[in-house]
């Protein structure tokens, strides 16, 4: 090999490896920054492969003295031919990735790239390439055993995420559910509202709203007693989830008062709603436990309002609470809209 094409691979093989740790050291800054990777590292392993392969020739046939340029202190010899070089190949790009990824967390290889990059700086002889390249394969079985920890970690932090979504979908389950009659509590009732009187605006579907209180339940809690006050709270809300659609919702609005939201139901819809459960109430008895013989028959007073254009939910709840109003000084027991 001539003086002159020693030196071009030397300069190519040094001008390859600068442009292969710039591309890993500042990520994002060059346009096709994976395919001009790609390239660099073709060439440098290229050039070092044609270098070895010429020495190897040199040394089995006798050829004339020729000036060479100085060269570093001999390396021992790194086989890169045949499979061995796909393989070294194939390994480097897996390594360059993963110091992309995770730079941060593997100083110890980048002081092994800045040492390589100044040795190759300093000779650009395609000897200090395989330098670099030795320096990498070293560093390769630790970034190896570091990733693998870290995707440990990482895991194990995926599934303590999963675990606290879990627990916050189920306490957010249980912030907006009454513990009494599982039913959604006041403020279930109103993130339901909102929603359906949003979805009802502009030209949208009707909603309607149904208030109910029981008859008389302070009597009833001052007769039987509180546990037996909760019982028949437990014993309507049962009465009223079973009597609607699933698309309507039914809360426990404070004490002995419910709510039914009714979304795309009209008024008289909505009033026969009512009557249907006010029709089971009256033909059903509600049995204090441990006393078979304690039976009482329960009713409960009905305020209906549809949602009238442009009207929020306040002025939907006060328009249906009226209503109630009036069902109740009108002698209780009746459905009024």
């Amino acid at each position: 090999m001539t003086t002159l094409l020693r030196i071009a691979l030397a300069a190519v093989s040094g001008l390859t490896g600068l442009a292969a740790l710039y591309l890993v050291q500042s990520p994002g800054r060059v346009a096709h920054e994976k395919a001009l990777l790609v390239v660099a590292i073709t060439l440098l392993l290229g050039t070092t492969l044609l270098s070895m392969v010429w020495d190897m020739l040199r040394k089995s046939r006798p050829a004339a003295p020729e000036p060479e340029v100085a060269l570093a202190a001999p390396l021992p010899p790194l086989s890169l031919s045949g499979d061995d070089g796909t393989v070294v190949q194939g390994e480097i790009s897996k390594l360059l990735q993963l110091l992309r990824q995770h730079a941060d967390a593997n100083e110890n290889f980048s002081d092994v790239l800045e040492r390589a990059r100044g040795e190759l700086h300093e000779s650009l002889k395609a000897e200090q390439v395989r330098i670099i390249i030795s320096y990498l394969m070293i560093e390769n079985d630790r970034m190896k055993a570091r990733t693998a920890n870290l995707q440990a970690n990482l895991e194990t932090s995926q599934r303590q995420i999963e675990r606290l979504k879990s627990n916050l979908a189920t306490a957010e389950a249980q912030g907006l559910s009454d513990p009494l009659t599982g039913l959604r509590n006041r403020r279930g009732f109103d993130v339901v509202l909102s929603a359906q009187v949003a979805a009802c605006r502009d030209g949208g579907p009707p909603l309607s709203l149904i208030l109910v209180d029981i008859d008389h339940f302070k009597a009833i809690n001052d007769r039987y007693g509180h546990p037996a006050g909760d019982d028949v709270l437990k014993w309507f809300a049962r009465i009223l989830a079973g009597s609607v659609k699933g698309r309507d919702t039914v809360a426990r609005y404070g004490g002995e008062e419910f709510a039914v939201i009714l979304p795309a139901t009209t008024v008289e819809n909505a009033v026969k709603v009512a009557a249907r459960i006010k029709a089971q109430l009256e033909q059903q008895v509600w049995q204090k436990p441990g006393a078979p013989n304690t039976l009482l028959r329960v009713t409960a007073s009905f305020g209906v309002a549809q949602i009238a254009p442009g009207e929020g939910t306040s002025g939907l709840v006060a328009r249906a609470d009226a209503r109630l109003y009036e069902a109740k000084s009108g002698g209780r027991n009746r459905v009024a809209a």
